[in-house]
């Protein structure tokens, strides 16, 4: 008897030791739901998966329309009320999707027909955000010293790894776990990436891969040798819900030993943290177009609070065919500038901040063409000039 009490208490134990790594890495949640809807021969119309009380980053599902005589399967995902992707269309044969989601909540994730067609959903999982705390508007983040270990947030800073999100991603040997890798991240900045990747999977050997947090790309079209290499990125501070490491093309690419630098708070003392930094620095990136990530791709950095002076950037549209690259640029939802246009051989701006504040300062394309900006220096008004 004693021996039964023991194991029960070591398989609990084990249990909640589990439930708990997987909080800490970001794990997805996985659902029993399933199921045939639309159509004749379905039963259903809607497929409804009950959520937890989280914000949620993404879901993730496998849709088939190989049923009944017609091909014209498509479905709307939805949470609630509120409609995230309005029109997915689903191959006969199969595939998996990721859908984004801008940290909406609610009672039930909705995966509904679009028309009159049957659509076969397995294998349905939510990735949700983990709990967020006010960053504080005077903080400034230090990067920590090589010998620093991964830790919860406030108490400790580092590399932390995720074993857990490790696959194989794009092409049809990977068709099945989908293009790309999906992360929730910690509410700490990020200094960097890391991650091995390999190209020796299937027939081809030009498997490459883009990285971003949120909509910041951090890396595009990053060339992954058939023998494999580790990959490093920089970060400079970057703040957000989610890392994505995604195939850029139809090649399959395995992605492993992936780890994330966190930054920590500094308050000067040892860390030398200098609170109130007056300008912040960002390398930038490409956006929009078929090339750098289409209309969606955008620039986000943190600014938690503080009044912008100004902004200055490099920025060229010599990507692709078109030359019709413009800017949008807005701090949260207040418009600086609604069409700056870019041109093809490349220009130094600068933008009058007009000291307003907010939480992120946001640089989009404000039409369907390439921009590369570069060298993106933000300058805080402090009050005393």
């Amino acid at each position: 008897m004693r021996r039964v009490l023991i194991l029960t208490i070591l398989l609990l134990t084990t249990a909640v030791a589990t439930a708990q790594d997987r909080r800490v890495n970001g794990d997805w949640v996985a659902s029993n739901q399933s199921g045939c809807i639309g159509g004749s021969s379905c039963p259903e119309r809607r497929l409804r998966v009950e959520l937890q009380d989280k914000p949620v980053l993404a879901v993730r599902f496998r849709a088939h329309d190989n049923l009944g005589t017609k091909a014209d399967g498509a479905l709307r995902v939805k949470i609630d009320g509120n409609t995230v992707d309005d029109y997915i269309d689903i191959p006969r044969k199969g595939d998996v999707f990721t859908i984004d989601v801008d940290e909406l909540t609610g009672r039930y994730l909705v995966l509904e027909a679009v028309n009159d067609d049957e659509v076969q959903i397995s294998d349905v999982a939510v990735l949700y955000s983990r709990e967020r705390r006010r960053v504080p508007r005077d903080r400034d983040w230090d990067r920590p010293g090589s010998g620093s270990t991964g830790g919860g947030w406030g108490n400790s800073d580092g590399w932390r790894s995720y074993p857990r999100a490790a696959m194989c991603i794009g092409g049809a040997e990977c068709r099945k776990n989908g293009n790309r890798i999906t992360i929730a991240l910690e509410p700490a900045p990020i200094l960097g990436i890391r991650f091995h990747a390999r190209d020796d999977i299937g027939t081809r050997a030009d498997g490459k891969l883009t990285v971003r947090i949120d909509e910041t790309q951090i890396g595009w079209n990053i060339d992954v040798q058939r023998a494999g290499k580790r990959h490093e990125l920089d970060v400079e501070n970057v703040f957000g819900q989610k890392l994505i490491i995604q195939a850029a093309n139809d090649d399959e690419v395995d992605v492993r030993d992936i780890e994330v630098l966190y930054g920590r708070r500094g308050r000067g003392g040892s860390g030398g943290g200098r609170p109130g930094r007056r300008e912040l620095t960002h390398e930038g990136g490409c956006i929009g177009g078929d090339e750098c990530g289409g209309r969606r791709a955008r620039i986000r950095i943190a600014i938690d609070g503080r009044p912008v002076e100004s902004l200055r950037f490099y920025a060229r549209d010599d990507i692709g065919t078109r030359a019709g690259g413009r800017l949008a640029i807005r701090i949260d939802d207040e418009v600086l500038q609604y069409s700056l246009d870019i041109p093809r051989e490349g220009k130094t701006f600068t933008i009058d901040g007009k000291n307003m504040a907010g939480e992120y300062l946001i640089l989009e394309v404000a039409d369907d063409d390439e921009v590369d900006i570069k060298d993106i220096r933000v300058k805080f008004w402090e009050g005393n000039d």
